[in-house]
């Protein structure tokens, strides 16, 4: 009996290995994609003593890391790899002592000890200051090899802190508390730091604790758990201090085994945002259309440029004659702040709108988005070009804003980068997206019509048809081996794009 008994459960336990493998499917890879999210630090609520330790902490900060710098710059030969990135090692061996064996011995000097300097900062904190250094130095080294100018060096004038890590459990240098029924702060930082630390003899570190300005947004916007990186900045214009949390989220990318189908997007200033969908059938269906529009967030808008351009008439008249013009300078203030507020939310509008097309479009096609960039647009219409009024209107919208929302908010829903590709939209607007002449009229700002082929349609629509056909060539008619985004300059290789063969009837 106990012999059958074994043979059963071993035959079950065999039969559960299979069925789980059986079950396992191969999961998506994660995109990993980060979130800024910025909350005022409530000082009021703090007391003289504590305002005074954090600006202590950050001016110590700002020390260390131009020490960091002035040392990488010394050392250059020394601690660069052949990729031209730090080697923190090597950085480690020049500024910091140790008190264990390294891997070859103990070290106890060396040439720029930087715990001697400063010998009330723990080793976490140089280490967090060296990362800001290395960091600014790399980032400054990449726009230096880039950049057609000379370049100066990178020096801090104002405060810079270091960037703090959060641990698990006690180990990082700050933890995130959330007191919904603290009546004062509903959100906390505990701030690790030891800045008095040796001078009266302690071991554990001092923490300091800064109050939050949490609100309902902060509430849906901010989770604790994906907080991995904190830096306090201090705005001289405002006289405030504020704590920028960075998140981190991982989500399974979007992969599809759908038919492939193409988004172009064309932005506008009187239609903010036109969208097309170009599928293997060849043929547009309204359906797939989406004319993105806010009329009377764009009414207010020109309504308070006309009050702008009164009060900066107004403005003018009064440092002319000599009268005071504080009340105007506030006002001009008040009137720019509003009108920057409305585009902002305008810009907000038709990214979410755009966003909720997209993930309806996601459940049929297998999708790649082309976006149309302006590059340059705005230095071809600086002061004095000959046409004032399209000028004003070019400057109006922030395109690059658009378009890196529109990528971050879609890089929540697992859509890769090679999924959203902005172009060059230079002669989209003029050129058939039927029969790719270039022989045609715009009657007004709305109405496109071919000469050629008789070919009518709305002008931003042409464009956007245009922008998605742009995309398509690049790929199909390749001159390179890979698609370059015109905004991030990111490269991304041709075999990502190998579905595309089926939309090619678009080129004829």
């Amino acid at each position: 009996m106990k012999n059958e008994e074994t043979n059963k459960q071993e035959k079950l336990q065999t039969a559960n290995k299979t069925h789980g493998k059986v079950k396992n499917t191969p999961q998506a890879p994660l995109v990993t994609f980060y979130e800024t999210v910025s909350l005022r630090i409530k000082t009021e609520l703090m007391s003289v003593r504590e305002c005074e330790r954090l600006k202590r902490i950050t001016a110590r900060d700002t020390r260390i890391i131009r020490h960091y710098l002035r040392i990488i710059f010394h050392n250059e030969d020394r601690i660069l790899r052949k990729n031209g990135k730090v080697d923190t090692s090597l950085l480690d061996e020049l500024t910091l002592t140790t008190s264990k064996n390294t891997q070859y011995k103990l070290r106890t000097s060396v040439p720029h000890d930087l715990k001697k300097r400063y010998p009330r900062c723990s080793v976490d904190e140089f280490q967090e200051c060296r990362n800001k250094a290395i960091w600014t130095y790399e980032s400054w080294k990449a726009l230096k090899d880039n950049s057609k100018k000379e370049l100066g060096k990178p020096c801090f004038k104002n405060k810079t802190p270091r960037t703090f890590f959060k641990g698990t459990g006690s180990r990082g240098t700050f933890q995130v508390y959330h007191k919904p029924k603290n009546a004062e702060a509903h959100l906390w930082i505990e701030l690790r730091d030891s800045l008095d630390t040796r001078r009266s003899g302690k071991r554990n570190h001092q923490k300091l604790r800064l109050p939050l300005a949490f609100s309902p947004y902060h509430e849906k916007k901010l989770e604790l758990d994906n907080i991995k990186i904190l830096e306090l900045v201090y705005k001289s214009r405002e006289r405030k201090w504020w704590a920028n949390f960075t998140l981190q989220y991982s989500v399974p990318s979007y992969q599809s085994t759908l038919t492939p189908a193409v988004l172009g997007i064309d932005l506008g200033i009187k239609k903010t945002a036109v969208a097309v969908l170009l599928n293997s059938t060849g043929r547009v269906i309204m359906d797939e259309i989406r004319f993105i529009v806010d009329k009377e967030r764009q009414s207010k808008i020109w309504q308070l440029s006309r009050q702008i351009k009164d009060t900066q008439r107004k403005l003018n008249n009064s440092l002319n004659n000599g009268q005071h013009t504080k009340q105007l300078n506030s006002t001009l203030f008040r009137l720019r702040r509003r009108r920057r507020s409305i585009t902002e939310q305008e810009l907000g509008y038709a990214v979410n709108q755009l966003v909720g097309f997209i993930l309806q479009l996601k459940k049929h096609y297998n999708l790649f988005i082309s976006v149309g960039y302006p590059k340059d647009l705005q230095n071809r219409h600086r002061r004095g070009s000959g046409n004032k009024s399209l000028r004003k209107k070019v400057h109006k919208w922030c395109y690059r804003n658009f378009i890196t929302r529109l990528k971050h908010q879609l890089a929540k829903h697992g859509f890769e980068s090679y999924r959203v590709v902005a172009v060059n939209e230079s002669w989209t607007s003029r050129r058939c997206s039927r029969c790719n002449s270039m022989n045609t009229t715009r009657t007004g700002q709305g109405q496109f019509k071919c000469n050629q082929c008789n070919y009518e349609l709305d002008a931003d629509l042409n464009g956007a048809k245009n922008i998605g056909k742009r995309l398509i060539r690049y790929v199909l008619k390749p001159k390179f081996n890979y698609i370059k985004d015109t905004l991030t300059e990111d490269y991304h290789p041709l075999r990502h794009y190998i579905c595309f063969l089926p939309l090619g009837q678009w080129l004829k």
